[in-house]
């Protein structure tokens, strides 16, 4: 292994530990809440828990991809599996809402518990993305990722209609497939929907387009240093 190569890969587990920190100081502040309040927003965990589950995915998948390039059908496999799940990180945003059930003395400090919750969420979701895009470069080129970037987040977007308004869970597609698909298709022509899809989709893009220049400008610190 190069000392490019094992710079990147030791970069790659810090941003992991990052995200693995915010994570842990957003369950922090719920375990406090639940000592000092009660367990109503126990489901936070939850949700935070499937915000990850793309991420460790798509990260395995790179993992077999950069030993040996999948076959095609494989990795499309892959893919549409962590689209599937993609959704429930940016979801956790969608969580303030209940902020207008919470009690006065208790609204600043569930919001900023909230806030952290939705922050450990669309970091892991920018850094899954950011995993695929590089995934499809290193197969085939940029243009096409950028492609695939700008689908998956309007589908995402899309998805989280789905999960909030709609409240269908990823794993619906296998458990009801025929109520989904109906909830699909009633949603499709629900003004609010693609409002909805078309807003959040191009805030995951605007946050993801800063996240991937921040990346590269990163990397090609990292390759000057080592060169």
């Amino acid at each position: 292994m190069t000392l490019e190569k094992l710079a990147r890969y030791l970069q790659g587990n810090q941003k992991v530990a990052l995200l693995a920190f915010v994570s842990v100081v957003a369950m922090t502040l719920l375990s406090v809440r639940i000592l000092i309040e009660d367990w109503g927003f126990i489901f936070l965990a939850w949700n935070l828990f499937l915000a990850w589950v793309p991420l460790l995915f798509i990260k395995w998948v790179w993992e077999k991809e950069a030993k040996q390039s999948l076959p095609f059908w494989q990795l499309a496999i892959f893919l549409t599996i962590w689209l599937l799940f993609f959704p429930n990180a940016p979801y956790i945003i969608t969580d303030l809402k209940h902020l207008r059930a919470v009690p006065e003395h208790m609204i600043w400090y569930d919001a900023l518990m909230i806030f952290t919750f939705s922050v450990a969420g669309f970091l892991t979701g920018l850094y899954s993305i950011r995993i695929v895009h590089r995934i499809i470069v290193r197969r085939w080129n940029e243009q096409l990722a950028w492609m695939v970037i700008s689908v998956s987040m309007l589908a995402s977007g899309f998805g989280v209609f789905l999960g909030r308004y709609g409240r269908w869970n990823s794993w619906d597609i296998v458990t009801q497939p025929g109520s989904l698909a109906r909830g699909i298709l009633a949603s499709l022509r629900d003004p609010l929907a693609i409002k909805h899809t078309i807003s959040f989709s191009f805030v995951l893009m605007l946050l993801y387009f800063a996240f991937h220049i921040f990346a590269e400008l990163k990397q090609h610190e990292v390759a000057r240093r080592y060169s």
